[in-house]
């Protein structure tokens, strides 16, 4: 036996459910299709920053912070637009903040390292790495209050 069998429907009850669909495909029409100001589902673009010029997409990352009695972690990987990034911190613990470390790997497999915060040489004391041919770049506060959240960019 079909359900048609079990329970008929009179041309009334079909043309009712055929109105009653009808009338909620274009409820649904107006509101997401951005008839109604204020429902279309927000599309926005990639955040963007510039830098020296140049734009590039970018997202926060939250680092792991180093377990009690150790300054260090092991690397974390990220891939961000196709560009690998290998994050780990170091002298955790010390005086000055802390080390944020880190290769990048390009698509076409150039690796470069960098090192974030406010090491102990002068020439390591830097808050922005941009990768030499400015494909990518790293950003990290440093410092005491620099706090484990580092800022992965790419080059829109």
């Amino acid at each position: 036996m079909s359900i048609d069998q079990d329970y008929p429907m009179s041309p009334t009850q079909k043309r009712v459910l055929v109105i009653g669909l009808v009338v909620l495909g274009v409820c649904f029409a107006a509101l997401f299709g951005g008839f109604v100001p204020g429902l279309k589902p927000n599309l926005t673009n990639p955040s963007t920053i510039v830098i020296d010029g140049e734009s590039y997409y970018y997202s926060a990352v939250v680092l792991n912070l180093p377990l009690a009695f150790t300054n260090h972690t092991s690397p974390q990987a990220f891939l961000f637009h196709n560009v690998s990034f290998s994050l780990w911190v170091t002298n955790w613990g010390g005086p000055s903040g802390g080390l944020v470390r880190g290769n990048i790997t390009e698509p076409n497999g150039t690796v470069s390292s960098f090192v974030l915060g406010e090491a102990v040489m002068a020439s390591q004391n830097s808050t922005l790495y941009v990768t030499p041919d400015h494909l990518a770049a790293v950003y990290w506060g440093g410092g005491v209050f620099g706090g484990p959240r580092v800022w992965l960019m790419v080059l829109a």
